[in-house]
């Protein structure tokens, strides 16, 4: 049996009739634009809400109690709601659901599907591919008899059996209903080093591809509680075709492969290397985190992985930031890296800063980090600095209380197409590398947009014109920090780094052969030929074109080796271009690819071809 919520009611709300949120905090020029989605989960409301907190539109439920809300890119609502099941005693309150409803802008429900029976139930998030399938997280009951079988220690056996983990791909047929075209189980990945008589017995020590099922989270009772795993938060690379999952009750994280042709087991796990016995308690980096997934392409930090580290037992929530080794390597008998985090903040905060159950982080186009701390009904943003510049009070009015997850909604988002809250944002990118990327002073970039009279308000609140026209150089007096492009009726939030650097191709598209000159002494004097041309092996300098490049130490390599800088100079002529001579000789008998590093900070790759 399961309860339906349906969305009744969508519209437009007064702001004037609802009460505002408690705005403890906002730097206007500093904050990100866009819209909080909050869902409290004593409500049967979801509410779009700006940064003053005022509520600008309203979703209306038939009852209480969603999990993971998200709006889809044609504007609808997809809602995770309870289901009744008495095969998982107390799910609900741990986050179980079981029933999904997408609900159009109209308040229509035009899909659903349930997950809930007495081998599944769905729970806690879901994600939605890029080819329409959803991916979802499913609790996967398995009775004492099958957990002895596994090789469980009974002492850590409830009478419920135990409740393991699986990941299952949801193809929808509508209006209700879906098909699973692809599943994993974590009952396939196992290992255990308690009774020799079983199949999955093996090693476990260093065993990181597998999952000791004995190993158990502290402050459980297996004997009492099921619930062993409580994987929170699950997110898909589609370039990689991997899956991100947390586990909160193992404080873990695993990457794990959707691809058919790879076996399934793990690839990559960080946070808890005592889970496999690869280190002691003072190892733990995690601490029952949530809402762990990549950063998305274009935002700062891309690529990188992002976690809402509770911190139970640790005293304070952060945010930390994670780069994984290249191609998950691990050294011997080492647990997987890195030491530390790339970046975190959190702990000046001290133990206010703190969600003990539930929360969320999400990283925005100006850089800056947004975070729900569900137990204590805040939503604060944070830049990359560790300055709060926004601090919302969700614990009172309509919208306050509980909410899983506050994520932001960017104006530009589309899901908001068609309503009075969109923005179109425009696409601004590096002239050179025409990659989405920090933006620095002085730098040239490309404004794409038909939006011509732009000005830039940098994180002093200080506000500079800039020419008309799609090719900008910014200004030289520019502030590091968050930072708002305007235009007549677009805007953009970015962020401004001291420095973005980036080399112009041949092909104008960032990679690819570079656009490399080289100059080769004649008895006529010099002669300027392409360095692709047999010339150029007799060269004496090789000139690289870019920007962003200018005023600090500015280091060359090709093919991976050091190549000696003559002079870094502005193009005459040129605004925003720079030039950087390499000193030839043997350098120009090779080829690879040319990395420009200014300060620490490596431009995109191009090619250097001495020869045809």
């Amino acid at each position: 049996m399961s309860i339906r919520f349906g969305l009744l009611v969508a519209g437009l709300v007064s702001a004037a009739l609802l009460p505002a949120q408690l705005l403890t905090r906002q730097d206007s020029h500093k904050v990100s634009s866009g819209y909080a989605f909050v869902s409290p989960m004593a409500s049967n409301h979801s509410f779009l809400i700006t940064n003053t907190g005022e509520i600008v539109k309203k979703w209306t439920g038939s009852a209480a109690g969603a999990v993971a809300v998200k709006m889809l890119p044609n504007g609808n609502i997809l809602r995770m709601e309870a289901t009744t099941n008495n095969y998982f005693p107390g799910a609900v309150g741990m986050g179980g659901a079981g029933l999904l409803e997408e609900i159009d802008g109209a308040g229509r429900v035009v899909w659903t599907y349930t997950l809930s029976n007495d081998r599944y139930l769905h729970h806690h998030d879901f994600h939605v591919m890029p080819n329409g399938n959803l991916l979802l997280v499913a609790w996967e009951r398995r009775s004492p008899t099958e957990a002895r079988a596994a090789g469980r220690n009974p002492d850590k056996i409830s009478p419920d059996g135990v409740w393991s983990e699986a990941v299952l791909e949801v193809k929808p047929t509508r209006p209700a209903g879906g098909e699973i075209v692809w599943e994993w189980h974590v009952w396939d990945h196992l290992v255990q080093d308690f009774d020799a008589s079983k199949n999955n017995f093996g090693r476990v020590t260093g065993n990181a591809a597998k999952l000791d099922i004995n190993f158990i989270g502290p402050g459980q009772n297996p004997a009492l509680t099921a619930n062993w795993l409580h994987i929170n938060s699950i997110d898909y690379h589609a370039e990689r075709d991997e899956i991100l999952l947390g586990s909160r009750l193992l404080s873990e994280i695993w990457v794990i492969p959707h691809s058919p042709d790879r076996n399934g087991d793990l690839l990559y796990r960080w946070g808890n290397p005592q889970v496999y016995r690869m280190g002691a308690p003072g190892d733990q980096k995690l601490f029952f985190q949530h809402n762990a997934h990549w950063i998305p392409a274009g935002y700062p930090g891309e690529g990188r992985i992002l976690i809402l580290n509770n911190g139970v037992g640790r005293g304070y929530t952060s945010a930390d930031e994670l780069e994984p080794p290249a191609n998950y390597f691990r050294e011997p008998n080492r647990p997987f890296g890195p030491a530390q985090p790339a970046w975190t903040v959190g702990e000046k905060f001290g133990s206010t800063f703190f969600t003990q159950v539930a929360g969320s982080v999400q990283r925005m186009p100006n850089g800056n980090t947004v975070l729900g701390l569900s137990n204590a009904a805040r939503a604060v943003e944070v830049t990359p600095e560790g300055e709060i510049v926004w601090d919302m009070n969700l614990s009172i009015g309509e919208t306050g209380g509980f909410s899983y997850r506050v994520p932001r909604l960017e104006s530009s988002h589309p899901g908001l197409a068609g309503t009075p809250f969109y923005r179109p944002a425009p696409t601004v990118l590096h002239a050179a590398s025409r990659q989405l990327t920090p933006l620095a002073p002085g730098l040239l970039v490309d404004i794409e947009t038909s939006d011509g009279a732009w000005s830039i308000t940098d994180a002093n609140g200080r506000t500079f014109p800039l020419a008309s026209g799609s090719r900008q150089v910014l200004p030289a007096s520019l502030a590091a920090g968050p930072a708002r492009l305007t235009g007549a009726t677009t805007a953009l939030d970015v962020r401004v780094d001291e420095v973005s650097p980036g080399l112009f191709s041949v092909a104008g598209t960032g990679a690819g052969v570079g656009l490399i000159l080289a100059v080769v002494p004649t008895n006529a004097g010099v002669r300027v030929v392409p360095a692709s041309s047999p010339l150029a092996a007799a060269a004496s300098l090789l000139l690289l074109y870019g920007t962003g490049l200018r005023g600090r130490n500015v280091v060359v390599s090709i093919g991976g080796v050091p190549a000696p800088v003559s002079a870094v100079s502005e193009v005459a002529g040129a605004p925003g271009v720079d030039m950087i001579a390499v000193l030839g000789g043997a350098v120009t008998q090779r080829s690879g690819e040319v990395v420009v590093t200014v300060d620490g900070r490596r431009s995109n790759a191009v090619l250097l071809k001495s020869r045809d």
